[in-house]
């Protein structure tokens, strides 16, 4: 049992090799939001990097700012920078302050935040932390407090009866609850009334696609059970609510949780009926309720794809197959992050994106996805065939990383720390950066261009489909679809890592996940690997920075 995001479940992932695309499918970005206030006027100290940083042709980096967190660049520029102060602080404030440090994120408006416990120590991280500019909130529990939380939560729910062990699609530290969160999807309200009353005082319980306890026969929590198994492990932890008020201890039902779903019991069941029956007419509607019919119950998967969609590593594309990398362009000029290449293997043709540039040993490389590289050795070539260098570094499980080695006559274009979308506008990087939660950060690959979103979770355990793992991901909320993976995250102008795995990546287009999440109740997530965990799988390697 896996108590991991899975592939099979809301927070779950699919590796972004290119399958094969309907014909005319279009992988529009997710709709437009409303575009955000006019900014205020500029203070007289401009930010001094921005005009190198974000340079005036950025427009689909721009216009993805815009559309996707209702962010100026200005304002990207700036939060990454918090975000950056954050995750440089965290370890040394982790250890120095181990009985007070209770994590750092950043919140909606961009504010760096940092979690103080009271006490003698917390007073110390308190003026520590107000002094460094950050605004400082109380919790309960200290980040190594949630940590010894989270491991017994997973034991706990490791030794409950299978059929609650197969509702739980994730266990998570959330530094902005301060508690571990556990995530659910499916299920009767009987069984998740146990599987509560089990975690009751241990853990949040999000419950996705939850049916409301009122119209099931059994009560909910029915197994009864007020007290959590075990107890727990560290001296000082503090009972966490349960999607309870606070002050009141009124508990919510699952029908009034965030990001319970939406309609009343049985919405999906009702839809698909309908559409047994021929009620619902062809167009959009129908598109939507086809691929919520094929949910497999607690597990979410799309008509079973995303399982599929990576059997062993990968799903190349029959070479006789219209393929979506044949509707891009190759570069003329520089090779920039986020570039379309492919890998000719046995059974048709793996399509990704290019990541960041770097040099190992004296000569230019690139980075990117191992699940995209085929063995060490295979060649790599740009969308009109031309090879252009040779895989080499492959790491499959547990990181999800590999390298190609430029070929001399190639390495010139590769000497460029741009990354890219495929209209000609580019981005600088000139450093890297850890991932904070809360932190904004935008991607960009061959297939969906620029896209941003909010790192809703750093260090989890990601389960691609039950093919391979990524130790110490970061997932980010937006969508990528295959054919993004290998390509390149960044938040502002620091690389954070490179895209591995999506939870809708079967869903054809963003429109189309957009669509599909909301009505599901999750968000389109995607899960990469840190650039500093690449970096220290292939030693000796740098990142271009200029």
């Amino acid at each position: 049992m896996r108590i991991t995001s899975k592939i099979a479940a809301v927070a779950a992932a699919a590796a972004l090799v290119v399958t094969a695309s309907p014909a005319g499918a279009d992988p529009s970005a997710t709709p437009a939001a409303p575009a955000p206030p006019a900014a205020q006027p500029a203070a007289a100290q401009a930010l001094p990097a921005l005009a190198d940083a974000l340079a005036p042709q950025l427009t689909s980096l721009v216009e993805a700012l815009r559309r996707d967190l209702g962010l100026t660049p200005e304002q990207f520029l700036a939060q990454a920078g918090i975000g950056e102060r954050l995750a440089e602080a965290r370890p040394h404030w982790e250890q120095r302050f181990r009985d007070a440090f209770g994590g750092v994120w950043l919140d909606d408006e961009g504010t760096g935040l940092v979690g103080v416990v009271a006490g003698p120590a917390g007073d110390r991280l308190r003026s520590e932390a107000t002094e460094a500019g950050f605004t400082v909130q109380d919790v309960a529990l200290t980040t190594a407090e949630l940590g010894a939380r989270e491991r017994q939560v997973r034991t706990v729910v490791e030794g409950m009866p299978e059929d609650l062990q197969e509702l739980v699609t994730a266990v998570r530290v959330d530094p902005t609850r301060n508690a571990v969160v556990v995530t659910t999807r499916g299920g009767e309200a009987a069984q998740l009334g146990n599987l509560d009353a089990r975690l009751r005082d241990l853990a949040e319980i999000d419950m996705i696609e939850a049916p409301d306890p009122r119209w099931d026969t059994a009560p909910f929590g029915s197994e009864g059970g007020g007290q959590s198994e075990g107890t727990p492990t560290v001296d000082g932890l503090e009972p966490s609510t349960t999607r309870t008020g606070a002050a009141t201890g009124e508990r919510l039902d699952a029908q009034s949780a965030p990001g319970s779903g939406t309609g009343g019991p049985g919405s999906l069941g009702s839809l698909g009926l309908l559409n047994d029956a021929g009620l619902i007419p062809e167009g959009p509607l129908r598109t939507v309720v086809d691929l919520l019919a094929g949910l497999t119950p607690g597990t979410g998967s799309i008509i079973d794809g995303m399982n599929e969609t990576v059997p062993a590593q990968a799903t190349p594309v029959p070479e006789d197959r219209r393929r979506a990398i044949q509707s891009v362009p190759a570069p003329a000029g520089p090779v920039v992050g986020g570039t379309a290449y492919q890998v000719r293997v046995p059974d048709g043709v793996l399509e990704c994106s290019t990541g960041f540039n770097g040099e190992l040993d004296g000569k230019p490389v690139v980075v990117t996805a191992a699940h995209c590289a085929g063995a060490d050795g295979t060649r790599a070539a740009l969308a009109d065939g031309e090879e252009f260098g040779t895989m080499t570094g492959t790491q499959r499980e547990g990181i999800d990383t590999a390298l190609i080695a430029v070929d001399e006559d190639a390495a010139d274009r590769f000497r460029t720390n741009l990354v890219g979308a495929g209209d000609g506008s580019t981005q600088a990087i000139v450093g890297t950066a850890a991932p904070v939660v809360g932190q904004k950060a935008c991607k960009t690959g061959f297939r969906t261009g620029f896209s941003c979103g909010t790192i809703s979770q750093v260090g989890a355990q990601i389960d691609v489909a039950g093919t391979r793992t990524i130790e110490g991901a970061f997932t980010v909320d937006l969508c990528a679809l295959p054919g993004d993976s290998g390509g390149v995250v960044f938040s502002g102008d620091r690389a954070l890592g490179i895209s591995s795995a999506s939870n809708v990546a079967d869903t054809g287009t963003c429109a189309n996940a957009d669509t599909v999440s909301r009505a599901a109740g999750f968000t389109p997530r995607l899960s990469a690997v840190p650039i500093a965990d690449v970096l220290a799988a292939h030693p000796g390697l740098t990142l271009r920075t200029n």
